[in-house]
């Protein structure tokens, strides 16, 4: 069986939402080559490819499908002489969908204006707005079987092997990750090092996690004595996901910004509390594993202004609780 995949563009936090769907996609056609396609490019390729090693057997990206009427009626050369058995649409834009179904195949599946150009049909009729994208995307696995997936699965994560964070006996460990990918969604590097730094004279052990974009924080957590345990020296241990990963199971809690990093760590099962203050809080946020904060519902109209005074009260009565 040969199955298609479409999405319009992975970031990490794309690419790892997607995850659990397509482990268990594979899991429900075992024998399947599954092709993943995107019109601009995939973090599944790079990335996160330990994490769907076995899982997806071709990629294709840049594909020529986009929102463009004019190529609704021209011919997709990379797509010429292929023939799926089913092709699943992630994304609703219509024009997208409308080229995407241009492309040989036997069954189609697309939630694009209403379930309108989709061979499968909302029999079951499950949620496909408002919800949690991880719930949107095991909603799709549930039509396709038949038979609603109550559980979302969590994803296999193979062991990597990583060094042992220090802590005493009963001692938590909170993991403090200060990045983002766009400086308008980070809280700042100070409040952050001002948080960590009541923490420790509370007796919790901190780690700082910082990506290669963070590299430039590296300094500042060495001065205030702070570990940042994916590095040695000015040179990161490992580019592997699965070295993040596992390293991040280690922790209880990890407190973060909206960025990679936060998704990082709740799919290996980490607790985290996130900051918000320009992105949606229900919409990036993991269920189950993720304590917002969103700095609108206190009154402050920028991440960047939000009071360590409040956060520190806010972040106790949580991290009680763990």
């Amino acid at each position: 069986m040969k199955i298609l995949i479409y999405s319009f563009n992975d970031k990490l936090g794309d690419g790892l939402q997607k995850i659990s769907f397509l482990q268990f996609l594979k899991k429900i056609y075992p024998n399947s080559y599954i092709s993943y396609t995107t019109s601009q490019t995939t973090t599944l390729r790079t990335i996160l490819y330990p994490l769907v090693k076995g899982v997806i057997d071709e990629f294709i990206e840049e594909n020529n499908i986009d929102s463009s009427l004019l190529k609704i009626l021209k011919k997709n050369s990379i797509f010429l002489n292929k023939h799926y058995d089913l092709i699943i649409d992630l994304q609703k834009v219509v024009t997208r969908t409308l080229n995407l179904k241009k492309i040989s195949h036997e069954k189609f599946f697309s939630t694009s204006a209403n379930f309108f150009f989709s061979t499968v049909k909302n029999s079951l009729n499950l949620k496909f707005k408002d919800i949690y994208i991880e719930r949107f995307y095991f909603n799709i696995l549930s039509l396709l079987i038949g038979e609603r997936i109550e559980s979302i699965t969590d994803i296999r994560l193979p062991y990597f092997d990583t060094p042992k964070l220090d802590k005493r006996e009963r001692q938590k460990i909170i993991g403090i990750a200060p990045g983002a990918g766009d400086p308008i969604r980070e809280w700042g590097i100070e409040n952050y090092i001002q948080i960590a730094t009541k923490l420790r004279e509370d007796g919790y052990q901190v780690y700082f996690f910082l990506g290669p974009n963070e590299q430039k924080y590296l300094n500042i957590c060495e001065s205030h004595q702070f570990k940042c345990p994916e590095w040695d020296g000015d040179t990161m241990i490992s580019q592997n996901i699965l070295f993040t990963m596992n390293l991040a199971k280690q922790v209880d809690c990890l407190l973060c910004n909206d960025g990679g990093t936060s998704w990082l760590f709740e799919f290996s099962g980490v607790k985290t509390f996130k900051i918000f203050g320009v992105t949606n809080e229900r919409k990036f946020a993991r269920p189950n594993f993720c304590e917002t904060l969103q700095v609108k519902d206190y009154g402050y109209a920028s991440l960047q202004s939000f009071p360590t005074s409040l956060y520190q009260e806010l972040l106790y009565k949580y991290i009680r609780k763990l």
